[in-house]
């Protein structure tokens, strides 16, 4: 009698399941703040990492924690797009089938006003390929873009109406990942604001 050979075969160490623990009283502030970064992916010479679920040692913090730093050309940085209060929004969605299954991170934001810039930023942005980084309110900083999938911009606005509705522009932008949003707690070195943690948004003190 033949020997059925295993559909799979066993990893070295298996994914890192532990508790998700939620102590009473902790405060879970949500919402971003008012200000996102974004660069073209043309400008990234060298990449963070993310761990795999098998590496050792690994644990579900670590799983969705970019390690090491985005290293840019030497004459770019990270260019700031200013929001508005309370308009933001990071989401996300699981897409496809096992074992191929991805998370489809969306952010919505709101720049207010709609100047030449803004109009600018649109007619480039729906047609390039950007990576994004978004602040919490605890000051840590997700991504949305990656070097395996094309982030999708899709930019709208509106002059407004009458006296009380807003003048803005409006981003949406959608990339798929393997992680919802990562986070990245490496150094962010923009145009406006100097070199910034991405963990805390404060700035990095010179070496």
């Amino acid at each position: 009698m033949a020997v059925q050979t295993p559909t799979t075969t066993p990893c070295a160490s298996g994914a890192p399941f532990s508790s998700l623990r939620f102590c009473a009283g902790q405060r879970v502030i949500p919402g971003i703040r008012t200000a996102v970064y974004y660069t073209a992916k043309e400008n990234i010479t060298a990449w963070p990492t993310l761990p795999q679920p098998t590496d050792k040692d690994v644990t579900l913090a670590k799983l969705a924690t970019y390690e090491g730093n985005f290293t840019l050309k030497a004459d770019k940085k990270w260019q700031r797009i200013d929001l508005v209060t309370n308009k933001g929004n990071v989401e996300w969605e699981t897409q496809g089938e096992r074992p191929s299954c991805t998370f489809l991170n969306k952010l919505t934001a709101s720049h207010p006003g709609t100047a030449e810039e803004a109009a600018g930023f649109c007619s480039v942005a729906q047609n390039a390929d950007l990576v994004f980084l978004v602040q919490q309110r605890d000051g840590k900083f997700r991504v949305l873009g990656n070097e395996m999938f094309e982030t999708v911009v899709k930019p709208k606005g509106s002059l407004g109406e009458g006296t009380s509705t807003n003048a803005s522009t409006d981003i949406e932008i959608e990339a798929t990942d393997v992680v919802p949003a990562p986070f990245y707690p490496g150094e962010i070195d923009t145009a406006d604001d100097g070199k910034i943690s991405g963990a805390t948004g404060k700035p990095v003190a010179a070496a």
